[in-house]
């Protein structure tokens, strides 16, 4: 099931101040897709900072991908040769001290994207290095808009038997829907695009999971910083 995403700039890793961003971006601008067109204004210089595969990725899977990706859980590390017999490489680990002397803009990435919030989406940084604009990239609910609409459909179709029947799991809510309803409608249900329908449900807080056991909540998430995704 697609997610809408949104994308905001957050800081300046560059000088800002002394080289002014050309496309006069502000702190807190930001810019959505919605699953069939753009929302806002996007420089021409982000499409080679990597933001279309970044955002192409958090449409299909939520912030699920990042949250497989270990460096952002393991904090900051330096350099020591003598540590390279525990690891092989040679690094040691700063338990949350920054080096002394390190830039301001390097330290701060961590406090705008904590290594240990597994929340958080992705980000990508514009190319010019004067101003290094960072933008974070993160899903903001279900997309019901273009090719989306029909998965969209189908999911809200599931709710609708949660709703009617809290605490069933896969197999009995695939039971609650007839032959032809779950075999000749698109996309067809199985056990394994149930379990990822219900995942996603429950990453935009339209259902609870306990053990696979489906309740419905009072209402979804209006934006990714107050989901679970």
């Amino acid at each position: 099931m697609p997610f809408k995403v949104k994308c905001r700039l957050v800081a300046w890793l560059g000088d800002e101040e002394n080289f002014p961003c050309h496309f006069n971006y502000k702190l807190g601008d930001e810019f959505s897709f919605d699953g069939e067109k753009f929302t806002g204004r996007i420089c021409p210089s982000l499409f080679r900072a990597g933001m279309p595969q970044i955002i192409e990725t958090i449409i299909y899977s939520g912030n699920r991908h990042y949250e497989r990706i270990i460096h952002r859980y393991i904090g900051q590390s330096g350099s020591d040769p003598k540590m390279k017999k525990y690891d092989g490489v040679g690094y040691f680990n700063r338990k949350g001290i920054p080096p002394k002397g390190a830039k301001k803009e390097a330290t701060d990435l961590f406090d705008l994207l904590p290594s240990t919030d597994k929340k958080k989406g992705w980000f990508f940084v514009c190319p010019d290095a004067r101003t290094s604009a960072l933008f974070t990239a993160e899903p903001d609910g279900l997309s019901d808009k273009g090719i989306n609409l029909m998965f969209y459909r189908r999911e809200m179709s599931v709710l609708d038997k949660i709703k009617t029947n809290p605490g069933l799991g896969i197999n009995d809510l695939l039971g609650k829907f007839t032959d032809w309803e779950r075999d000749d409608i698109y996309p067809a249900l199985n056990t394994r695009v149930m379990e990822l329908m219900l995942e996603e449900l429950a990453d935009t807080d339209y259902i609870e999971l306990r053990d696979w056991k489906a309740f419905p909540k009072s209402s979804p998430a209006k934006s990714s910083r107050k989901s679970k995704i």
